[in-house]
């Protein structure tokens, strides 16, 4: 599309009672970005003027309408939409204004990201995509372009103008000269040419920006935007770990399915393939010190540190490390936040590490931190949760409970760190993370006691866990985790 200049002039003018224009930030597909200052609300701000040969052929009543639709988008990883409007024949949509790069410039820089900060960014991303699509939006132009990382974390930004784009002028699309999408990125039924796409061709662009954020290169190139969309139908992009050896294959297996041509083949939502791409993130305090060293690279983000065991019998450690395993696993459900592995969190199991440096180590910039105290059939739980920048604390409780009250303690921790880092969650993360449990203690307690063993990655040890686990099956014998448990040992 053919993206005449815009009358600077003409366009302060028109917008003077409500924005002072400062100057260019850059061109995109649509529109041309002016850094701007809001002045009702005296805040700074992107404005973005649609280009006025698109402007002209879509029209505003109906862009602007659709454009109401983004505007309803509330997540932690979606940057919002201000204000949108016509003035003068301009067209025209307000941003924040944030500090940092796209996803684009620092793939430009870098290359390719470690594998973890390449998961944790498509988990985000996921997470918003799936958001919208809850709400009846696809977002249709997914790519590093359209995702701002803002202290260390991903935004997804322009959230529905395509769809405005589409929706308001699919007729006239041709004439601009203009196509929703970017070729490298489309999904084989957007490069199609269909219009009435759904989640699942934002699920692939996203996993075409995760391949190219790993390998460093993008699934498919070609001399032309036609070349490129053609490959789709003929070829399959090089499998991840043929180009990185230490890609897990487990996330190799989710960016595969989430790029198959058919549709019907790639996961059932967006969120699934967040969660199978973080089923293969095992980060070690080795691999993470790849990551770029930033004391706000991780805003919503944990580390779970095995709690300390204060009891008498230091044979109840199965119990205290069961507790953090169960948080772990609890907050690793929630898509828009972080969470450190077990592997990393419990390397610093018995060390006198300043909350600090564990949370510079880890990249994260909350830590929790507890012990556990077992007396019979008493448990004295205390667990709180220390900003890493500062060391103050964001939250703390001490539990003076029975041995059956563990489910609900674990549970209270787990939502108790949620509303402190004012984490959004989804109806289904909502869910799970209260999901009532209804497993026999004593079961539970031979689970931890083989879970425990499990660790030691020995032959004995292996073959205590399996008793362990049976003698869980054998008082409950519908507990899946234990069976889980056997499959492990085995």
């Amino acid at each position: 599309m053919q993206q005449s200049s815009l009358p600077l002039q003409k366009l302060r003018d028109a917008l003077s009672q409500s924005y002072s224009i400062d100057r260019e930030l850059g061109k995109g597909g649509m529109a041309t970005v002016y850094l701007a200052q809001d002045l009702k609300h005296d805040r700074v701000v992107a404005l973005k003027i649609l280009h006025p040969d698109l402007a002209a052929s879509l029209g505003p009543d109906r862009f602007l309408r659709e454009i109401k639709l983004a505007a309803r988008l509330n997540h932690p990883h979606i940057l919002p939409l201000f204000d949108s409007g016509e003035a003068d024949s301009f067209l025209y949509y307000v941003m924040p204004y944030v500090e940092g790069e796209s996803l684009r410039e620092k793939l430009d820089r870098e290359q390719q990201l470690s594998i973890d900060e390449a998961v944790h960014h498509g988990r985000a991303i996921a997470s918003a995509l799936d958001y919208a699509h809850r709400q009846g939006i696809v977002h249709r132009d997914m790519k590093p372009e359209n995702v701002m990382l803002y202290e260390g974390e991903a935004m997804v930004m322009d959230f529905g103008i395509a769809k405005a784009v589409s929706a308001a002028g699919s007729e006239t699309l041709t004439q601009t000269g203009m196509m929703v999408g970017t070729p490298a990125y489309v999904s084989p039924e957007q490069a199609a040419g269909e219009t009435n796409l759904d989640g699942k061709s934002d699920q692939y662009s996203l996993a075409c920006v995760v391949y190219e954020m790993i390998t460093g290169e993008r699934p498919f190139s070609g001399a032309t935007p036609q070349a490129i969309m053609a490959k789709r139908f003929s070829e399959t992009p090089k499998p991840l770990r043929a180009i990185r050896n230490t890609v897990p294959e487990s996330v190799e297996k989710a960016v595969g399915r989430a790029m198959s041509t058919d549709a019907g083949s790639r996961y059932s939502t967006t969120a699934q393939f967040g969660q199978a791409l973080a089923s293969g993130s095992m980060v070690t305090p080795t691999s993470t010190a790849t990551l770029p060293v930033s004391p706000t690279s991780a805003a919503k983000s944990v580390a779970v540190l095995p709690f300390a065991n204060q009891s008498a019998d230091p044979e109840n450690e199965y119990l205290t490390d069961g507790i953090a395993d169960e948080i772990i696993s609890a907050l690793t459900k929630i898509q828009s936040l972080r969470v450190a592995s077990r592997t990393s969190a419990f390397a610093f199991k018995g060390k006198n590490e300043d909350i600090s440096e564990i949370g510079h180590k880890l990249k994260v910039s909350t830590v929790l931190e507890g012990s556990v105290r077992r007396h019979g059939n008493k448990l004295r739980v205390t667990a709180q949760l220390v900003n890493v920048a500062d060391g103050s604390n964001l939250w703390s409780e001490r539990y003076d409970r029975e041995i059956e009250d563990i489910f609900e303690i674990q549970d209270d921790i787990s939502q108790s760190i949620v509303k402190a880092l004012r984490v959004i969650l989804s109806e289904g993360e909502k869910k799970q993370i209260e999901k009532a449990r209804v497993v026999d203690v004593k079961a539970y307690d031979y689970y931890l006691r083989g879970r425990q063993y499990l660790q030691h990655f020995r032959r004995k040890s292996l073959e205590f866990a399996r008793q362990m686990f049976n003698r869980a099956i054998e008082i409950d014998p519908d507990y899946a985790r234990a069976y889980a448990g056997v499959a492990d040992a085995s």
